[in-house]
C-alpha cells in the first residue's frame, strides 16, 4: 500500500503544480493577449511573440498561448518553431480544431518528413485513445480511480453486500485503468520529445563534430531525445535510426 500512496501523492504534487496559481495570472495573460492579438493583426510578429512570452517567463502555461505563438512563426514562415509550439499546444488543448488544422498545414510543409513510426503497437493504441486528454485531464482520472478504490475499499470493510458483489470486479477494473494511465502519463512527461529548428542539420554516429554523418534531419521533423552528453543530444528518429546533434539544433517540447 505504502507505493500505491507515494504515487497518489506525486500525482496530488503534480496537479498544484500544473494549475493556475492565481486568478490575477488569468487577467494579466488576458491583458497579454489583446496586446499581442493587435500586434498580429498588424503583421508585427516577433512584436506579438515577446507579449506571448511574457506570462510563459512568469510560470503561466496555456494551450492557447502557445498555439498562438505558433501561428505568428508560420507567419513568419518558421516552420520549426511553429511546429514546437503547436506541440506544447497539444499537450493542453489536444482536441482543438484550429490547432490541429494549422498543425497539419505546417507538418505539410516540412521537408522529406517521415511517416514511419517505431513505436510498438500497444503505444500506438493507447496514444489514439488517450489523445484528446489533457495531461492535466489525465491526472484527475487517475487521482478520482485512486479515490474511487480507496472509497470501495472502505465500503467493503462495513457493507457486506458491496464487499461480496462489486468489491472485486470494480476494484480490479478500476486498478487495471489506474495502471494504463500513470504508464501513459509517465510517457508524456518523461518523453524526450523535440522538434527540430534549424534549416537542415546532419547528425553523426558519435557527439564530436567530424564523425562522419549518418542521416540529415529537416526544420520541423519530430525526433526523441535518449541520451545527453555536454552540448550534443542523442536523438532517435520515429523510424528508429539514432544518432548525434548538438543541442541549440532542437528545442524540448
Amino acid at each position: 500500500m505504502i507505493p500505491i500512496i507515494k504515487i497518489f501523492m506525486t500525482i496530488i504534487v503534480f496537479a498544484a503544480l500544473t494549475s493556475p496559481a492565481l486568478a490575477g495570472a488569468d487577467t494579466a495573460a488576458a491583458d497579454v493577449f489583446k496586446k499581442a492579438a493587435a500586434f498580429y493583426t498588424q503583421g508585427k510578429y516577433d512584436e506579438a511573440i515577446k507579449e506571448y512570452n511574457k506570462p510563459i517567463q512568469e510560470g503561466y502555461e496555456s494551450g492557447n498561448l502557445y498555439y498562438n505563438i505558433g501561428n505568428c512563426y508560420l507567419k513568419k514562415n518558421n516552420i520549426g518553431y511553429a511546429m514546437l509550439y503547436y506541440e506544447k499546444a497539444k499537450r493542453l488543448i489536444p482536441a482543438d480544431n484550429d490547432l490541429r488544422a494549422n498543425y497539419e498545414y505546417a507538418e505539410s510543409l516540412i521537408k522529406n518528413r517521415q511517416s514511419t513510426d517505431s513505436r510498438s503497437w500497444l503505444n500506438r493504441q493507447l496514444d489514439k485513445i488517450y489523445n484528446p486528454l489533457t495531461t492535466g485531464a489525465l491526472t484527475v482520472l487517475l487521482v478520482f480511480l485512486y479515490v474511487m478504490i480507496f472509497a470501495v475499499l472502505t465500503a467493503g470493510l462495513f457493507v457486506e453486500w458491496i464487499k461480496k458483489k462489486y468489491s472485486t470486479i470494480v476494484i480490479s477494473a478500476a486498478a487495471v485503468l489506474l495502471l494504463i494511465s500513470s504508464y501513459v502519463l509517465y510517457q508524456r512527461l518523461s518523453s524526450g520529445q523535440s522538434v527540430v529548428l534549424v534549416e537542415k542539420v546532419e547528425v553523426r554516429y558519435e557527439p564530436f563534430d567530424k564523425a562522419t554523418v549518418f542521416f540529415t534531419l529537416y526544420e520541423g521533423m519530430k525526433v526523441e531525445v535518449i541520451a545527453v552528453e555536454t552540448d550534443w543530444y542523442k536523438i532517435k528518429r520515429p523510424d528508429g535510426k539514432a544518432g548525434w546533434i548538438t543541442k541549440n539544433n532542437i528545442g524540448l517540447i
